[in-house]
């Protein structure tokens, strides 16, 4: 970041940053914390803490421009990083305002990626529990959930993006991949048990649930964690062959279903997988603690079907 400012706006925009980044560091390991960023439209949008590495000046960095057309606008020399850089309203079908119009880059590392996102502007830092998330992908393909958020004293409504969709959309090569890979996979005799899965974002429920079927797997899908704890409940445990979570979901993440998995004895027989594009090391260690088993990224189902292998029974 350059040293030198030439308008006292961004001074004051870059103290009221700092104070976000701390938070955004002290709490990386906080699956309910959100940092709140506004889009054009004048809607809020969020993305969880441990997604996100810093909040820097839009306008300090030098950038070598894509023409290709793709998401990725160009590419920015980040703490001695090549980073790919995309405008969040272009990805989410907003309109996309003239250049001055943004302030500030969201830099975040998520799903084996880090990426730089141009926004607005940056409002806060909020909790949002999970037993608050509306799943809201039915509506729109590119969101997860959205709740309702205060900002400067009133409430809003806040939409929670799909990140494992924006992953997909901007590295489509990845995507080639888990295609290339679903059309090479053979039935495999792993278990006779039954799969549970639960992920709120359907374009990866989707890609799983294919899979399990190519895999010759039996499984249950779920929205979120209240909904598979409940079918855990009613399924004979001995007929469980494996349990593979997401962290971030409505009504129950990910950590309310690994508590409430490990706090019961009936289920210590059975491994638990985490699947998530937001286990930084520190929530990753935190994992392995509470007693998952394997914490992977997503989206690689080459992974994906190497754990299901290593771990199921």
């Amino acid at each position: 970041m350059n040293s030198t400012k030439n308008d006292t706006s961004l001074d004051v925009i870059e103290e009221d940053e700092l104070d976000l980044v701390k938070l955004v560091t002290s709490n990386a390991n906080d699956a309910n914390q959100y940092l709140i960023f506004e889009g054009s439209n004048g809607e809020f949008y969020a993305i969880n803490v441990a997604k996100v590495d810093e909040i820097l000046i839009y306008g300090d960095f030098e950038i070598a421009h894509n023409t290709d057309g793709s998401l990725i606008i160009g590419t920015a020399q980040i703490r001695e990083k090549m980073t790919p850089l995309i405008i969040f309203d272009a990805w989410f079908g907003t309109p996309v305002l003239e250049k001055q119009a943004y302030e500030l880059m969201i830099l975040a590392s998520f799903g084996g990626h880090r990426i730089a996102m141009i926004v607005k502007r940056v409002e806060d830092i909020v909790v949002i529990e999970s037993n608050e998330m509306e799943n809201n992908a039915r509506n729109n393909a590119n969101t997860s959930f959205i709740a309702t958020i205060k900002v400067n004293g009133a409430l809003h409504l806040c939409t929670i993006f799909d990140s494992d969709k924006m992953l997909l959309d901007i590295f489509q090569d990845e995507t080639l991949q888990n295609n290339e890979l679903l059309n090479h996979i053979l039935p495999r005799k792993l278990s006779t048990k039954t799969l549970f899965f639960a992920d709120d974002s359907r374009l990866i429920r989707q890609m799983v649930q294919k899979l399990f079927s190519k895999l010759g797997l039996t499984f249950q899908i779920f929205e979120n964690g209240l909904e598979l704890i409940d079918a855990l409940a009613a399924f004979p445990t001995d007929d469980i062959a494996l349990v593979i979570t997401d962290i971030e979901m409505p009504v129950k993440n990910g950590h309310e279903v690994v508590a409430a998995l490990r706090a019961n004895k009936r289920y210590d027989a059975i491994k638990i997988i985490v699947h998530t594009n937001m286990a930084n090391n520190q929530m990753k260690d935190s994992l392995l603690q509470q007693g998952v088993n394997c914490v992977i990224g997503k989206v690689n189902l080459a992974t994906l079907e190497s754990a299901i292998a290593e771990f199921i029974r």
